[in-house]
């Protein structure tokens, strides 16, 4: 089914090669999970199997990929589309329908297919994701999560002999990835190739037949996943995640565990940052009934300093919530004030230099030509000193592993990379609170625990920092408090200082 001989790419903006001498053979019906750290190459292998490299990509190609009998550097793209679907790790890059229908619509009717077996096709991908209730929907209105099931029905509805999916479970919460990897693994049983980028391997190793991992543009190792047990040494000389947990951060469990009673508490917990009260919120001017309301109202208090996660379902209003810290939208009822300042009566622009956000899109976030001109851009226009930009600046290389790339353009590093990068430029502009959209998405687990280590080292510094999550592990083991969301609430606020769960014990197992 795929066949790749002596493959090295490099790109015209690096000096070094992304993909070096690889050869890999798969057979039909596999299911090969794909893995390694960020900036290993994983994505550029991906864009090499469906023709994007070498047909629309500026760079140096060596070696041959066939797939189903095609060369992908010499077929046509739109012919090897029907073979060949590839899901993207970001769902905006792939989505630009505006309604969900004509979006898994879009690829069978440039196909001719007739209008009767477009819509059995749509309708069995979209059930499939488990998105058939939201054909209708506005593709903008969607969460992440959301878009990224319909940028696999899409995919789904051409029904490829090979499916290549990068990073889909990035942003979908627990009980949607396994929904999600049922789906695959049964069009695997059914002789569809599957092969999976992704770093959450204790999600994923179960399900499929054979795991491969890169380092540096390079494949060490290669082999069924019933032997993978016997290369632990090497996922910890990596850094990447262990391909079963060993401890269950049960967010359930640990609700109920006993709460303890905190005698110390430091100045700033008592300072207020956040206050978050009644707010009700919908998208559009159309009313709406309260149910198909996004926020039904929250209410919230975070203390200055505080290092707050926010788990829950796709669409239960977690990064509506944080755009609202943000002061990007306005509450239809109910009032947002960050330190001290009414949301409703200021804007966005005004609030930029008490709160930085990041988005789940950090592509959008990065202009600048380089990284160290990326992270250096905020300070810059905040004019401040010279050296004090470069101890920041240098801070925030060293301490999100961005060093080796600071002369490097930002689009053109991988997507963890871009991601840390986006991070370190709005820390950058040291603010009252910093929010962060999915900051564990992309990412190897040792990236994900020195990003982690850093917004803990701003939060000890009075920043208060607040992020979104769908990887409990991080929530439980990075967070003074665990905020969980449901249907457009908050249905429970746990606060982990509180708790007499010995997380450090956790840690250590771990």
């Amino acid at each position: 089914m795929l066949s790749i001989r002596g493959l090295s790419y490099r790109y015209h903006s690096r000096h070094e090669h992304a993909i070096k001498n690889i050869d890999i053979d798969i057979e039909k019906g596999e299911f090969v999970i794909v893995t390694g750290v960020s900036g290993c190459g994983k994505s550029t292998l991906l864009k090499c199997l469906n023709g994007i490299i070498p047909q629309e990509a500026s760079g140096e190609m060596q070696g041959k990929v066939e797939i189903c009998g095609l060369d992908t550097a010499e077929s046509p793209i739109n012919v090897l589309a029907q073979n060949v679907g590839l899901v993207f790790q970001n769902p905006d890059e792939q989505i630009f329908s505006t309604r969900v229908l004509d979006e898994v619509a879009f690829g069978l009717e440039n196909l001719c297919f007739s209008k009767d077996k477009i819509i059995q096709r749509v309708d069995w991908a979209l059930e499939k994701v488990g998105m058939l209730d939201y054909i209708d929907s506005s593709t903008s209105a969607l969460s992440g999560g959301q878009k990224q099931r319909v940028a696999l029905a899409s995919v789904l509805a051409l029904r490829p002999d090979v499916l290549v999916l990068d990073e889909p479970l990035s942003q979908l919460d627990p009980e949607g990835a396994i929904e999600v990897l049922g789906v695959i693994k049964k069009l695997s049983d059914e002789g569809m190739t599957i092969i999976l980028v992704e770093h959450r391997l204790h999600e994923v190793t179960s399900w499929a037949d054979r795991i491969i991992i890169m380092d540096k543009g390079d494949v060490v190792m290669d082999c069924p996943v019933a032997e993978v047990y016997s290369h632990l040494k090497l996922f910890k000389e990596l850094g990447l995640r262990m391909p079963e947990k060993d401890i269950n951060y049960d967010i359930a469990a640990i609700r109920k565990q006993p709460q303890i009673e905190q005698t110390e508490q430091t100045e700033h917990n008592h300072n207020r940052v956040v206050e978050i009260r009644d707010v009700h919120f919908s998208y559009g001017k159309k009313k709406r009934k309260m149910e198909n309301w996004v926020l039904k109202g929250v209410n919230l208090d975070i203390s200055s300093g505080e290092m707050v996660s926010i788990i829950g379902n796709n669409g239960s209003g977690k990064s509506t919530l944080l755009h609202h810290i943000a002061g990007l939208h306005k509450p239809k009822k109910g009032k947002v004030r960050i330190a001290d300042t009414d949301t409703k009566r200021t804007s966005a622009f005004k609030l930029s230099g008490i709160v930085s956000i990041l988005f789940q899109n950090p592509e959008l976030m990065l202009t600048c030509p380089t990284v160290y001109d990326e992270i250096a851009f905020g300070p810059r226009n905040m004019r401040l000193k010279a050296q004090h930009i470069e101890d920041i600046v240098n801070d925030g290389l060293q301490s999100l592993e961005l060093s080796e790339l600071y002369d490097c353009h930002p689009q053109a590093i991988s997507g963890g990379q871009r991601l840390r990068c986006a991070t370190a430029s709005i820390a950058a502009m040291r603010p009252d609170v910093l929010l962060l959209d999915e900051p564990t998405s992309g990412q190897d687990i040792k990236n994900v625990e020195k990003l982690m280590e850093y917004c803990q080292r701003l939060s000890r510094e009075g920043m208060t920092v607040i992020y979104i999550t769908h990887d409990h592990e991080i929530a439980v083991k990075y967070s003074d408090r665990v905020i969980c969301m449901e249907n457009g609430n908050i249905v429970d606020d746990i606060n982990l200082k509180n708790h007499s769960l010995n997380i450090e014990t956790h840690q250590e197992a771990i």
